[in-house]
Parts: C-alpha cells; structure tokens; sequence
C-alpha cells in the first residue's frame, strides 16, 4: 500500500497577501464620521454661526445708537453751548462799552442822543445767559479748569464794567461820547480783559468742543460702516452653511427639503440684508450730518461770535475817540467775517437765498459802520452816536441786530440739519436689537427643530 505524501503548501509573495480588511466606517483607510455625529456637528456649526450673527447685529446696533444719542445729546449739545457762550460774551461786552456812549446833545442838554436803555436791558439778557452756558458747561469734568478760568476772568471783568457804569452814572448830565475819564479807564480795563482773556478761552474750548463733536461723529460713522461689514460678512458665511446642509441632508437622507432650515435660512437672510442696509443708511446719514449740518453751523457759530466781537470793537472805537487800534481791529474782524459768511460748496440751492438774506443784511450793517467813520472823521459824535445806539433804520442798533438775529435763525437751521439728520441714523436702527435678536432666535429654535427627526432616526 502506498502512502502518499501531502504537497508542501505553495509559497505566496508577502506583497501579494491581503492587508486586513478596512474597518466599518473608513473611507480610503480613514475613518469616517458616523451620521449622528455629522448631524451634531453640523448643527453646532449652525448654531455658532447664527449665534455670532446674533451677536454682531446686537452689539452693532447698540454701539451705533449710543454713539449717535452721544453725538446728539452731549457733544453737539457742548459745542452748541461753547458757540452760543462766545457770542454772548462777545454781544455783552459791545452793550457794556454802548451804555457809556449815549448822553446829552452839547447844543441843547434838553435833546438825548442815543439809546442806553437798549443797551442795558441787552447787557443784562447777556449776562444771565453767560452764566446759564457756564453752569451748563462746568459739568463736564473734561474741561472744568477752563470753565474755572472763564468764571475767575469773567468776575474781574464784571467788576472793571461795573465800576466803569457807576462813575459814569454819577455824572448824568455829561455830553454824548464823553463819559468821565475814571469811567472810560475801567471801561478799557474791562474791554482788555475781555478781549485777551474770556473771548480767547472761550474760542478755544468752542473749537475744543467743535473737535469732540466731530470727531464723535466720525467715530459714530464707523462704527455704523464696520457693523455692515461684519453683519454682511456673517449673515453670507451662516446663509452658505445653512444652505450647505440643507443639501447635505437632501443628499444623505432622501428629503428635497427642510422646512424648518429654509425658514431659519430666510429668518437669517432677511436679518443680514437689514442689517447691511440699516447700518449703511446710519452711516450715511451721519457723513451727511457732518458734511451738510455739523460743518456749516460750526462756521456759523464762529461768524455769530465774530460779528458780536466786532459790534463789541465797533463801540469801543466810539467811546475811545475813534482809537486807531481799535479800527484796525474792527477792520480785521469784519474782513474775517466777510469769509465766514460765504456759502461755500456745503450750501444747498435750498439754502441759498437764506445766506444771501443774511448778506444783505450784513450789507446794512457795513453802510452804517461806513456812515459812523464818516460822521466820526467829521467830528460830529453826536450824530456818530446817534448811528451807533438809536433804534431806527440805517442805525447800527437796529441793523446790527437784524443781521444778528437772521443769522442766527440760519445758525439754528443747520444745527436742526444736524439734529434731524443723527436722529435720521438713530431711527434707521428703530427696533433694532429687539427685531434680529427675535429673528435669529426663531432660526436657533428651527435648527433644533429641523435636526430632530433626523437624530430621531438613529434610536
């Protein structure tokens, strides 16, 4: 019987033997993400980019709305109190300097040349308003030692006017524009006082204040600009990962669509392109605010202030016997005031005839500065104060009070552009951030909702 030898078993390459099988859940030897785990991941992906959305809009709207009620309620408040504050020390100083002018005709002691009663009833209007701008200044610890300055020179000036309108008062049958020389000396000490130390500081802390508001509204400006880009940037980023899984889950799960992903899609579309266009518009409007109101009135203010400056020269030119210094100082002050009037290229056709109203007036006020050189020339003061403190036409107390006050209501008007237009900015953002806070949480509870079924699948 033979016996048959079994055949040795055939050697195989080891580059031909089989590795071990991939394991369940790889792709290419690299593990795969299981679906509930996908489905949890995408939805936290979702969820942080609603929530950082969320998050933008909020802060955006609420940093823009201060900023604007900033602009609106405190800076642009202090720079219109620091203008208003010059012009009120400015026109005060021009009615202390007219109550010493007015006096009896040297003809005839029964004839009154001038008007002092104007002049004291508007000294005393000025005065009160003066320390009503102070009070309200002196608030703001930022600049309290320059308030602090202003009130210390304002109480040396007080008693330099005030010492100057008692000794002319204890000779009141003196002739027009010859007040007692004692009277004259505190006159000029006020007038100095005035004129080196309150309308300077008062002039620095309006530009200070002019600054601030303009700066805050710059700032204002870009914080509305850098919210659109971010908001924009976001809503893109959280549409495209919404709109991502929706057909991941299309493809993966056999269902066209998600109804509670494409609400929340447009819940987050919807915020996005508000957001772009609200916080775009603010920062329009404050550009504008700047550029049509802020800008305008500020070169406004300064013409208001320098014209009473230069009512304030013009007086002392008189009571000083027509005092070369004080000419040459009147000369520049309307030449200054002759630029500051101009429209510019900020002037609206709308605004035009109210600018060119003030020039006429303004153009009153010239002729009767140029009708008191000549009578002063002259050596007649008695009709040079007859022009310079009477009420009447082609009169300086009544022309000058007109230009004044129609500039003003021009001042007033672009200043209301500049209010209307930050509360434009503010208004764009009106239910801002109750609105995209209530939207964009409705699209985190319709991902949670629109997630469920599917979780719901791998019980």
């Amino acid at each position: 019987m033979t016996i048959s030898q079994a055949a040795p078993p055939a050697v195989v390459p080891s580059s031909l033997v089989p590795g071990p099988a991939p394991a369940v859940g790889t792709r290419n030897g690299r593990r795969r993400m299981s679906s509930p785990v996908r489905l949890v991941v995408q939805t936290c992906v979702t969820l942080a980019a609603l929530v950082a959305l969320c998050a933008a809009t909020v802060i955006g709207a609420l940093a823009v709305r201060s900023d604007a009620e900033h602009l609106r309620d405190a800076s642009a408040h202090r720079a219109a109190a620091a203008a208003e504050l010059r012009f009120s020390l400015a026109d005060l100083d021009a009615q202390r300097a007219n109550q010493l002018v007015p006096g009896y005709d040297r003809r005839d002691k029964e004839v009154l040349v001038g008007n002092r009663l104007v002049a004291l009833i508007t000294a005393r209007e000025r005065r009160a308003e003066v320390s009503d701008l102070l009070r309200q200044l002196g608030g703001d610890d930022a600049y309290g030692d320059q308030v602090r300055d202003l009130l210390d020179a304002l109480g040396r000036y007080d008693d330099a006017s005030g010492r100057a309108a008692y000794l002319d008062e204890k000779e009141p049958d003196r002739p027009a524009g010859y007040p007692p020389v004692a009277a004259k000396d505190f006159s000029a000490e006020a007038g100095e006082i005035m004129h080196s130390q309150l309308l300077p500081k008062a002039a620095t802390l309006a530009r200070a204040y002019d600054e601030q508001a303009t700066d805050a509204a710059r700032a204002a400006e870009d914080t509305a600009l850098r919210s659109a880009l971010t908001v924009g940037a976001l809503g893109l980023l959280t549409v495209l990962v919404l709109l991502w899984w929706q057909r991941d889950l299309a493809r993966r799960h056999r269902r066209l669509l998600n109804p509670a992903l494409v609400v929340a899609t447009v819940a987050a579309l919807a915020v996005t392109v508000a957001g772009v266009v609200s916080f775009t518009s603010a920062a329009n409007d404050l550009e504008a605010g700047v550029s049509e109101g802020l800008r305008p009135w500020s070169r406004l203010a300064q013409a208001r202030a320098v014209a009473a400056e230069s009512a304030a020269a013009q007086s002392r030119w008189v009571v000083n016997g027509a005092d070369p210094e004080r000419r040459a100082e009147l000369d520049s002050l309307i030449k200054s005031l002759d630029g500051l009037l101009a429209p510019g290229t900020y002037a609206s056709a709308a605004e035009r005839p109210a600018y060119a109203d003030v020039a006429t007036r303004y153009g009153h006020f010239r002729s009767d500065d140029r009708d008191l050189r000549r009578e002063m020339a002259a050596g007649d003061l008695d009709d040079a104060v007859d022009v310079l403190t009477n009420v009447g036409w082609r009169k300086v107390g009544f022309d000058f009070w007109d230009f004044a006050t129609t500039l003003e209501r021009l001042t007033q008007a672009q200043q209301a552009d500049f209010d209307s237009r930050t509360s434009q900015a503010r208004s764009e953002l009106d239910g801002w951030p109750a609105v995209p806070l209530g939207a964009l949480g409705l699209a985190v509870a319709l991902v949670l909702v629109g997630v469920r079924p599917r979780l719901a699948e791998y019980r």
